[in-house]
């Protein structure tokens, strides 16, 4: 009998001493055996550390690393340093997993020998849950031409894909997949700090995605993203979220330069520069941040000045948005900052950020 390929968790910790037992044992009473799960202590202050330390005691497949803080993006490449499976997993400490995950996506993996596959979420909050629809609705493989769409999609979304902006970064997320460790060692691959580029995951995902021959998308919810952690490591931004999306824009354009890539991919990103004044918005409407209706206002209308928002919207698709979206990326368009910022707090009433 063929022993089953080893497979390396990358669990990064941090203050989540309220879910870390349920992200463990989701991993712990995975259906498939053969793991290795990789518990990254990231300067815990609460005690992170001591229910890491009972889980390892009773399971000999947890190796735990214990840090001071150094964030997310170095927890996860400290993982990667040490990790020795074939393929790789990423997990959030406040998130789990469905027991069945690995059993159903090595073997995928396995039989077709996929440099990818990855699946579908479910957001978890603490009245309801709510199945993730995403942008495929049935299992799909890719290579060629329909992994070069996978790609360029990432870089940003083009004609009809822009029906939907909310789902731009629908498959980005470094988490609900499984990874090949050799592509990833091979080329180097790093996440870059949030604190530097604003999404760590956009990055990792354009870079890996532009290095597989194939994937596979497995059209099943295994993955449960907790939205009511406010000390999540992957979820706070704050008003610095501008500039952030600056160097991840750059950092973006870069590897297009870099690798040769089309127009499409410039027109691409074209398109995910103005989109990301959504989220962008967002964080300068949030009531997390104390600030007042002009300086809000103020922000926004600095955002909208700045010449690569200019420039983006100058070319920015609008023919294909729906008539909401139309209205607010017009906004964004001709710099109306009062009128951005009601749209936001009206969008921001009918969203969960």
């Amino acid at each position: 009998m063929t022993k089953q390929p080893l497979v390396s968790i990358i669990v990064p910790v941090y203050n989540v001493e309220k879910y870390l037992s349920q992200c463990i044992d989701s991993l712990i009473n995975q259906t498939y055996s053969n793991l290795e799960i990789i518990l990254i202590n990231d300067g815990s202050t609460d005690s992170s550390l001591l229910i890491c330390k009972k889980y390892a005691f009773e399971d000999t497949r947890i190796q735990i690393v214990d840090q001071e803080n150094k964030g997310l993006s170095e927890a996860r490449n400290i993982g990667i340093d040490i990790a020795k499976g074939k393929y790789v997993s990423f997990l959030d400490s406040d998130d789990w997993l469905e027991l069945l995950t690995f059993e159903k996506t090595v073997v995928i993996a396995e039989k077709n020998q996929y440099d990818l596959v990855f699946w579908q979420f479910i957001k978890e909050f603490d009245d309801k849950n709510i199945p993730y629809k995403g942008v495929f609705r049935q299992d799909t493989f890719f290579e060629e031409a329909s992994l070069l769409m996978l790609h360029r999609r990432i870089a940003g979304p083009l004609n009809e894909e822009m029906k939907n902006p909310q789902y731009i970064d629908s498959y980005v997320s470094a988490w609900g997949k499984l990874y090949s460790l050799a592509i990833i060692k091979k080329n180097n691959l790093r996440f870059v700090d949030t604190k530097i580029i604003g999404s760590e995951d956009i990055l990792f995902s354009f870079q890996y995605f532009g290095l597989i021959k194939n994937a596979f998308y497995l059209n099943e919810h295994l993955l449960h993203y907790r939205k009511d952690n406010p000390t999540s490591l992957t979820k706070t931004h704050g008003a610095t979220l501008f500039p952030r999306f600056c160097n991840l824009f750059e950092y973006m354009n870069q590897e297009i330069q870099i690798n040769n890539l089309d127009e499409t991919y410039k027109k691409a990103l074209n398109n995910r520069i103005g989109i990301s004044m959504m989220n962008i918005g967002l964080s300068e409407v949030s009531p997390k941040i104390d600030s007042t209706i002009y300086k809000r206002v103020k922000a926004i209308a600095s955002h909208l000045n700045n010449e690569k928002f200019k420039n983006a919207y100058a070319t920015f698709d609008f023919f294909n948005l729906k008539p909401h979206w139309f209205v607010y990326y017009y906004l964004c368009k001709i710099r109306f900052a009062l009128g951005v910022y009601m749209t936001l707090l009206l969008m921001r009433s009918f969203t969960n950020k």
